[in-house]
């Protein structure tokens, strides 16, 4: 069923239904900001199952043709940023021992994508 869904790009309209639940946030005295509340989103499980079935074969392309930089660290499987630390590492080695002079630059992005 999941398949066909897929192949023929259908996604059937019951599945699209969902149910808003608010929560308030702790602490919060006044009801009236929008603000105050964690939104919580209730899915179908038909729907959540085929976008884990369209994300699994969109990851698969993405990292069996090599789509994604090699350079690239986050959001991807098998890495974390001692990788990322190492490859910086022996990139700097290769420049020393090259005698050029080596330059980067760290970015603190931690709170750029919040959306909290």
């Amino acid at each position: 069923m999941y398949n066909g869904c897929l192949k023929n790009g259908i996604f059937p309209n019951r599945w699209k239904k969902h149910k808003i639940i608010l929560i308030m946030k702790l602490g919060t005295q006044t009801y009236e900001e929008v603000t105050k509340y964690h939104p919580i989103i209730l899915l179908s499980v038909g729907g959540k199952m085929l976008d884990r079935a369209l994300i699994n074969r969109i990851n698969h392309y993405m990292y069996s043709t090599e789509f994604v930089n090699r350079n690239q660290y986050g959001f991807i499987p098998q890495t974390c940023k001692r990788d990322a630390i190492m490859a910086l590492k022996h990139f700097v080695q290769e420049g020393i021992s090259k005698g050029e002079i080596t330059e980067f630059l760290i970015l603190d992005v931690e709170g750029a994508f919040n959306s909290a």
